[in-house]
């Protein structure tokens, strides 16, 4: 059964990161895994949540008296006030809140609706040779949804990319790459002990779905490209063994055009914080440019030639 709507926390125009050009970026709602470097905690659960600013909070208590379910209460000094136990999400703090502290992380959207606001951005997608990614969370759980809204957005003839974390059935897979121009899929850790340490999966249904999307567009004789991505979390997946390891693996696989290494920050730290939880990695610094771009080397090196690799995000200067 194709599902009539989907979650999603945010619908980001232009964006320079998500394949070529610019891009009109969705974010579903659930994911797979659950990283513990996340940049994106508000897409980790499938169901709508609420995010509380305490820098906004006037203490007020408004939100208190309102909620149906008494899953608020405060504390001294203030902590996170939503108890996410009792919480529906049903919205009522946040209609009544007069200083917009309290936020619902999460709206359904129906097809419909998402070729609306697309074709808002169109113009300038399509001066960039830009595009349309899924992204989230993990968009492949949400297959036949996709699926239904890409058919409709190939009529207007947009490019069209999933970025994926490998974690979805076989199935969702063989439904929506012959409908992407791109694939844009994360190979984190080799180790699997260390990749099921990291993000609580093992990473061998990864490998078996890479190789599957392979095969999908080889078989299909699609023109679609493959490009990995790999983060360089500090203590975790930035050491060169991880790197190289990576690197030998892409190298017996045809059908890869890009491997982008992409550095770590700490720039979601207010979300976390948001949501009322802790993060380990909130203190951990920036790779200094001169280690990224000795992994940045040592990639080129371990890696075929006919595979581009490339370097993104935010470096900081070696210490003096």
């Amino acid at each position: 059964m194709i599902e009539q709507s989907a979650i999603l926390t945010e619908i980001r125009s232009l964006s320079p990161h998500d394949g070529p050009g610019l891009r009109t970026t969705l974010y579903f709602k659930g994911c797979s895994l659950k990283c513990k470097w996340c940049h994106n905690p508000e897409t980790i659960d499938s169901s709508p949540e609420m995010e509380w600013d305490e820098k906004s909070c006037i203490d007020c208590r408004t939100c208190q008296a309102e909620c149906p379910k008494k899953a608020i209460a405060f504390s001294e000094p203030q902590a996170y006030i939503i108890d996410k136990n009792k919480c529906t999400a049903c919205g009522s703090c946040v209609e009544n809140c007069p200083s917009k502290a309290l936020k619902k992380i999460g709206r359904s959207y129906t097809v419909n609706q998402l070729l609306e606001r697309i074709q808002k951005d169109e113009k300038f997608i399509k001066r960039s040779n830009g595009g349309i990614t899924f992204s989230g969370g993990e968009p492949a759980l949400k297959s036949q949804f996709i699926a239904v809204l890409a058919v409709q957005l190939k009529v207007f003839g947009f490019n069209l990319a999933l970025d994926t974390c490998g974690v979805a059935t076989a199935k969702a897979y063989e439904t929506l790459v012959p409908l992407m121009d791109l694939i844009l899929f994360d190979i984190k850790e080799m180790n699997d002990e260390k990749h099921s340490q990291f993000t609580r999966s093992s990473n061998v249904e990864i490998h078996k779905n890479l190789a599957l999307i392979l095969k999908i567009i080889k078989q299909n004789n699609l023109r679609t490209e493959v490009w990995i991505r790999t983060p360089l979390i500090p203590g975790m997946t930035d050491s060169e063994e991880n790197i190289q390891a990576i690197g030998e693996y892409l190298s017996i696989i045809n059908g890869i055009q890009k491997w982008e290494l992409c550095t770590f920050n700490n720039l979601c730290n207010i979300k976390y914080r948001k949501l009322g939880q802790e993060w380990e990695l909130e203190q951990a610094e920036l790779i200094t440019n001169k280690n990224a771009l000795n992994l940045l080397e040592l990639a080129r090196q371990s890696v075929s030639e006919k595979v581009l690799v490339t370097l993104s995000g935010l470096t900081t200067k070696e210490q003096p």
